[in-house]
Parts: C-alpha cells; sequence; structure tokens
C-alpha cells in the first residue's frame, strides 16, 4: 500500500469511530445548502424595462406597490422586484386666518410651529426682529396651545394667525431671566 491510500483508510476510519465529526460534517453541508437556496441570486439576462410600466410615478397617488413583467430571449415570463410608489404629500397652505403645516417625516409638532412662526415673520415686517429664544417662546407657545394630536407623516396642524400673534407678543414681554432660560434650548436649534 502506498502512503496516501493509508492516509486515506486512516481518515475514514476516523470518520467511523467518530461520529461527533460526522454529525458536525452533515450540518455544516445542511447549513450551506441552506444558504445556497435562500441567498438572493441574480437572474441572468432579465433587467426591469421603464417601458413595461403603463403609469410614470410622478403621476401616481398610489401607495400600492406595482409589477411589472418582461419576456426573456426564450419568450418566458419574468416577474420584476414589485416597487412601491410613494404618495405625494398635501401641500402647506395659507388662508387669511391660518397656515396649515403638514407633517414631514421626522417633524413634530414643535417643528410645524416653528415653521409657520416662520412663516408669520416673514410675512410681517413688524415681527422679524425676534431673537432666538423668543422664537422657542412663541414655538412652546403654539404647541401649547393647539389641539393636542399625535402628528403622522402627512398630517396637517392649522395654526391660526391670531395665536401666532399672541406668542410673539407674549414674547416681546419675556424678562432678562427667562429668556436666559430659554437660550439653552435656542442653542440646539438650526435655524434656517
Amino acid at each position: 500500500m502506498t502512503e496516501e491510500q493509508q492516509g486515506n483508510e486512516g481518515f475514514v476510519e476516523r470518520l467511523r469511530n467518530s461520529p461527533r465529526t460526522v454529525s458536525t460534517i452533515i450540518v455544516i453541508l445542511i447549513i450551506a445548502g441552506a444558504i445556497f437556496a435562500f441567498s438572493d441570486r441574480k437572474q441572468t439576462g432579465v433587467t426591469p424595462s421603464p417601458e413595461s410600466t403603463t403609469e410614470a410615478p410622478e403621476q401616481s397617488a398610489s401607495a400600492e406597490p406595482t409589477k411589472a413583467a418582461e419576456a426573456d430571449k426564450n419568450g418566458k415570463v419574468a416577474a420584476v422586484k414589485a416597487t412601491p410608489v410613494p404618495t405625494p404629500l398635501p401641500q402647506a397652505k395659507e388662508t387669511a386666518e391660518a397656515y396649515t403645516e403638514v407633517a414631514a417625516k421626522g417633524q413634530s409638532l414643535t417643528v410645524l410651529a416653528r415653521i409657520a412662526t416662520k412663516r408669520y415673520m416673514d410675512a410681517n415686517e413688524a415681527y422679524k426682529g425676534l431673537n432666538n429664544e423668543q422664537r422657542i417662546y412663541v414655538e412652546d407657545y403654539l404647541r401649547k396651545n393647539v389641539v393636542r394630536q399625535p402628528v403622522k407623516v402627512g398630517g396637517e396642524v392649522t395654526f391660526s394667525k391670531e395665536l401666532i400673534k399672541k406668542g410673539i407678543e407674549a414674547s416681546q414681554k419675556l424678562t432678562d431671566a427667562q429668556q436666559k432660560n430659554l437660550q439653552k434650548y435656542a442653542q440646539r436649534v438650526k435655524w434656517n
């Protein structure tokens, strides 16, 4: 017998005598097979076609996923991954009496109050001189005086112009101590 044959016989003999080694090899093969079976293998020759959709994404108002199919060289049809079409958010509105702000992702009632305050100050030259501490006071005043409701993406919150005006007038009566207290909050805000 050659050395190679003896080495192979020794390996086979060790496998027979060690069920733990055999079990380990079987488990490894099962895991490798599962990984291979469930991996996201790309199919060659199939690409999504922009002509296959019937509606342009910007014209669609539904959040339902759309599916497209394309035929390959053999005439077989393969499904293309569904892509959700985003629903456009409503636009912020201004009426003679109020501002209606629309919440985007990550915006809270306080942020919407900040936006309404800025819009009011931009429209009224007399109120452009507010410092950041006074602006913090106004947005907090608005937040506390509107109807409490959960703010969701696309949700609308209406702030009356009269309420914003009252908040600005109250902020102009803040003492130095009150403004100093609000300074730590004003430093955290990125003012646009």
